[in-house]
């Protein structure tokens, strides 16, 4: 079975490297603009901030977070559930994709030609390179909401699963002494068998018949001596 959990791993961690370089840029504008005394060659403000800017910083220490999270999850095969799950990886890649699409849209029509300046002005490399960043995070959370959903299906887990695609070991047969031993078991009864008819006792009697001589008719015949 193809296994889409290391391809996952990887652009997790893609994501939080990317996530990094974006918070270093965005806290530097935040710092630059913040500590601006005059003018620079974009704007006539001193000691301001850009919304949009700070919007893109708290989104990138989302998802260092976020992602180093899931990168734990994955490369370790957890079996836990809850925020680890599917549906938690889930919804944590929206809500950064969403953030991150909102902060390449504003930054890109807020300052859409720096052409002109990049190669001569730092200012202006850095919020090119904001930009750049913001779409390439953007792209990297797509491209995991969509291995996520193609790794639910492969490996047939649910929502609630891990988003390793493990699932918690389940007993193979069911407990049936949940008291502890000694277990107590109760045969059924035997079918009573009528005893087998006893033979009945035969009786020999023996019958003796006694012959008495009568005297001078019949019995016992005697010698006489002649």
């Amino acid at each position: 079975m193809v296994r889409m959990w290391p391809v996952r791993a990887g652009l997790h961690g893609l994501l939080w490297c990317c996530a990094v370089v974006l918070l270093g840029l965005t806290a530097y504008r935040v710092r630059y603009t913040k500590h601006r005394r005059e003018p620079d060659v974009l704007t006539d403000r001193t000691r301001y901030y850009d919304p949009i800017i700070v919007e893109l910083l708290v989104t990138s220490a989302l998802a260092i977070i976020g992602s180093l999270f899931f990168l734990i999850t994955l490369a370790g095969r957890k079996r836990a559930g809850g925020l680890s799950s599917f549906a938690g990886e889930q919804v944590y890649l929206f809500i950064i994709m969403v953030m991150f699409l909102v902060g390449a849209a504003i930054t890109t029509h807020k300052w859409l030609h720096l052409k002109w300046c990049r190669s001569h002005y730092r200012v202006c490399s850095v919020l090119e390179t904001v930009k750049a960043f913001s779409f390439i995070c953007f792209g990297l959370a797509c491209l995991l909401i969509l291995f996520g959903i193609i790794d639910l299906i492969l490996t047939r887990s649910s929502p609630g699963d891990s988003a390793a695609g493990t699932k918690k070991k389940t007993a193979m047969y069911p407990a049936t002494n949940t008291a502890g031993y000694p277990e107590t078991r109760t045969a059924a009864a035997a079918p009573t068998v009528p005893p087998a008819a006893q033979p009945a006792t035969r009786t020999t009697e023996t019958t003796y018949t006694e012959v008495r001589a009568a005297d001078g008719t019949t019995g016992t015949t005697g010698t006489h001596p002649v």
